[in-house]
């Protein structure tokens, strides 16, 4: 998930708007794209991203930013990376702090990978494999989620115009 969920829901009210209405004769079918634009619009203003699902992701990225804190704990200085220290999202907190607190773990992430793959022949084999693999571990999470939590395709209903 790389936009808010406000940017998605106008992105399909516009597309509802420029696209699907000019194309639509039938009264009753404009009526009722109305209707899910309205449904859209106050599902914009009262709904965010689901937190559990943020919080998963989040704990994910934790286990991974902790476990390469401590494989790289006996490392020089010259070489040890700056892995920011653990935030543990507060009890009560709002989904778009919680999509401030995932972002900032998935840009730990990439500046992690990308100091690997810098520094990758200087550091001891072991630690570079497991920094590694934890990397990767949080990265497969988050594409992990995203597909358990994704509705199943409705592609033979679409071709088609009915369900079976």
């Amino acid at each position: 998930m790389n936009n808010s969920f406000v940017r998605l829901v106008d992105g399909m009210c516009a597309t509802l708007r420029q696209e699907v209405l000019p194309r639509l004769e039938d009264e009753f079918a404009r009526g009722q794209v109305f209707g899910i634009i309205n449904l859209l619009n106050t599902l914009r203003l009262r709904a965010d991203w689901s937190a559990g699902f943020l919080s998963e992701q989040i704990a994910a990225q934790r286990t991974a930013l902790a476990g390469v804190r401590a494989a790289t704990a006996e490392l020089a200085d010259a070489l040890r990376p700056c892995v920011p220290e653990e935030q543990a999202p507060p009890a009560t907190t709002t989904a778009s702090e919680l999509l401030r607190l995932r972002d900032d773990n998935n840009r730990a992430i990439g500046s992690l990978l990308r100091w690997l793959d810098e520094r990758r022949t200087e550091l001891p084999s072991g630690v570079a494999v497991q920094t590694e693999g934890l990397l990767r571990t949080a990265l497969q999470a988050e594409v992990d989620l995203e597909l358990r939590h994704a509705p199943r395709p409705l592609f033979a209903e679409m071709s088609s115009g009915r369900e079976d």
